[in-house]
């Protein structure tokens, strides 16, 4: 399967969450961000099944995941849907490297609607994660 399959070519595509099932791990790696763009905002009927199946790749997902989370210049609500909604159903013990990127965001002072939602939602991860 061409990797380049598996991202959505619209918010309504399904079939390309039905292709991403049957992915393997070192096709969705060299895809990940793609992917992760397509969850930027939950409200697409594809990210609601992406979202569902993205977790059996958190392997893959990670080094993405990072760059995405430590790069200011990224959406803000792009980085507060990985944080809510991806990274919860993740392994714990698998993002121990991010934790002190969304502690950061835990600690800021937001300046904006769109950055209190971020800290709180780094706030309630950061209880998610302590709490197990």
């Amino acid at each position: 399967m061409n990797e380049q399959n598996l991202i959505p070519k619209d918010k309504f595509d399904l079939d390309a969450a039905k292709r991403l099932s049957l992915a393997t791990p070192e096709q969705v790696s060299v895809v990940a961000t793609s992917l992760l763009e397509w969850i930027a905002d939950m409200n697409w009927p594809v990210a609601l099944e992406l979202i569902h199946i993205l977790p059996q790749f958190y392997k893959e997902l990670l080094p993405s995941i990072e760059q995405i989370l430590a790069n200011p210049k990224n959406d803000i609500i792009w980085r507060y849907w990985i944080i809510s909604r991806l990274l919860t159903q993740f392994p714990k013990e698998s993002l121990l490297t991010l934790f002190p990127i969304i502690q950061g965001y835990a600690n800021h002072i937001p300046h904006s609607e769109e950055e209190e939602d971020l800290k709180n939602v780094s706030l309630d991860f950061l209880a998610w994660y302590n709490n197990g």
